[in-house]
């Protein structure tokens, strides 16, 4: 379960980029997950609910975003998303395609707050890796 170790990484790129905000906890985690990533959103919850225990982001909520399978045929140019994976163009027929999304793996945005009473003192960090 490499999941595991993915969400060691994330939150340690999280603590990084929030330390960078100043001393407030992260109250929020935007994932970006292409669905030919090879994550299990499962796995990847749970080891979150297991290892964001006595950091930065105990409190914090994960938000998945998933990011669908498409690709384009360079034969006769559409673009589709192949529900059952098949890599053929359903016009052509063609083979030769390009993935143009759904590998992606990303923090997409993290919220820290800044411990203040104002709801609106919240600091976003946008794109801190992937």
């Amino acid at each position: 379960m490499h999941e595991v170790s993915l969400m060691q990484n994330l939150l340690r790129m999280v603590g990084v980029a929030a330390s960078k905000q100043g001393d407030g906890p992260v109250t929020e985690i935007h994932l970006r997950i292409g669905k030919m990533a090879g994550v299990n959103r499962d796995s990847l919850n749970f080891s979150f609910d297991i290892l964001v225990k006595g950091t930065i982001a105990e409190n914090a909520i994960l938000v998945i975003e998933d990011i669908p399978f498409n690709v384009h045929c360079q034969d006769c140019g559409s673009d589709f998303n192949p529900e059952d994976f098949t890599l053929r163009c359903p016009e052509c027929g063609g083979t030769s395609i390009e993935i143009t999304s759904g590998r992606e793996m990303e923090i997409d945005y993290i919220l820290v707050d800044d411990e203040s009473d104002n709801p609106e003192s919240r600091d976003k960090v946008e794109n801190t890796g992937g």
